[in-house]
């Protein structure tokens, strides 16, 4: 009896422990909770309240049930290609709208029906929720819930639910259902958070030894070539038959492939093509291929060295210039050119006729047309 009392006092200490930590713990929840009401307060002043956090894991074609057509959409792009989305309901777009517009929210009137959203609303609501979205992924404890909502920013407003389904396109989603309290119970709805499942790389278990490779270390390229799988297509003869021979074939006829080896094995690629040959054979009881080594034309490596300009035509661009004697040829005489100080450039001035008259002038000057001028200086001497 003392012994099972005994079980059942260290029992409740532990429980009590764990409820303890189970509170002070930072979950995805309660850093939602908090971060929500932080950053409404912080941006427009707002009282809210996140009454109740909720989440599952969904696929990508229970999507469509998350959208109506009185929601506002908005996508965001994260890390990456990976899209997320938004959903507000209409009761929490016209609250946070008012806050930011009228510094106050009113209640819902009676009858109120919703209207059709537009891209300002979609402005005025996507601060608040990058704001969310960014300060609750700092302070969860678990690096997966951490990593769920980081480095989400707004992208677009979906104008249609059809268009949030195309972007969304990951195989798996979390659905994190928020329900808001607004001005103290003056407005309360819904934000859903629909973020696609973080991918993590998969990586193949170590070898142990000197030679592993470090833990979490993805594979070189090395190591993902020698990995891949190649299927190759070998030919050891091609035979032409007519079709009517080919029609006649029945299991057990023998064709006379006409080999002496197998030297000459072709590899085809997917459309029959020869690409290379080589010897067909076997190593450890699997068939192997020993591919022969293309022929090339060009040169295995740089030919640089002075070695190397026999077998090339090229000019020698490094012969010294050939240096001319000038005492070989007597030089020519240079020519009798006259200085120019006896050169008489106006010549004999005394065979100008003289000028005319200036009664004489003024008559060629007035003449009526060029023949009449011409004769007057005829008739002057000129």
């Amino acid at each position: 009896m003392d012994a099972e009392r005994t079980i059942s006092l260290v029992q409740r200490k532990a429980r009590t422990g764990r409820d303890a930590q189970a509170a002070r713990a930072m979950s995805l929840a309660r850093a939602l909770r908090l971060t929500a009401a932080k950053q409404a307060d912080r941006l427009m002043g707002l009282a809210l309240a996140v009454l109740g956090v909720t989440r599952k894991t969904i696929i990508a074609q229970d999507i469509a049930e998350c959208f109506n057509g009185s929601s506002l959409v908005l996508l965001m792009d994260g890390p990456g290609t990976r899209g997320a989305a938004v959903v507000l309901d209409s009761v929490v777009v016209t609250g946070l709208i008012q806050q930011q517009t009228m510094g106050r929210v009113t209640s819902v009137p009676e009858g109120e029906a919703a209207r059709r959203h537009t891209s300002t609303d979609a402005a005025l609501c996507s601060p608040f929720v990058e704001a969310v979205l960014s300060g609750a992924a700092i302070l969860p404890e678990e690096a997966a819930d951490r990593d769920l909502l980081h480095g989400y920013r707004f992208g677009v407003w979906a104008n249609e639910p059809r268009q949030a389904q195309l972007a969304l396109d990951a195989p798996s989603y979390q659905l994190i259902e928020l329900t808001l309290d607004l001005a103290a119970g003056a407005r309360a709805g819904k934000m859903l958070l629909i973020v696609p499942d973080p991918v993590r790389p998969a990586f193949e278990p170590e070898t142990e030894g000197e030679d592993a490779p470090a833990q979490g270390r993805p594979k070189l390229l090395a190591e993902n070539v020698l990995g891949l799988r190649a299927e190759l297509t070998i030919a050891l003869t091609r035979l032409k038959l007519p079709l009517q021979k080919v029609t006649a074939l029945r299991v057990g006829d023998v064709l006379d492939l006409d080999l002496s080896s197998m030297a000459q094995a072709l590899v085809l690629d997917t459309n029959g093509h020869a690409i290379s040959r080589g010897t067909l054979g076997q190593i450890d009881g699997m068939r192997a291929l020993q591919v022969e080594q293309q022929k090339t034309y060009a040169q295995p490596e740089p030919r640089r060295r002075a070695s190397d300009r026999d077998g090339l035509d090229l000019p020698d661009v490094t012969a010294a210039p050939v240096q001319q004697d000038r005492r070989a040829a007597p030089a020519a005489p240079a020519p009798d050119i006259p200085r120019l100080s006896d050169v008489d450039i106006f010549g004999n001035l005394d065979d100008l006729p003289n000028l005319p008259e200036m009664e004489e002038q003024d008559e060629w000057e007035q003449a009526p047309d060029k023949d009449a001028r011409e004769d007057h200086l005829k008739q002057a001497g000129w």
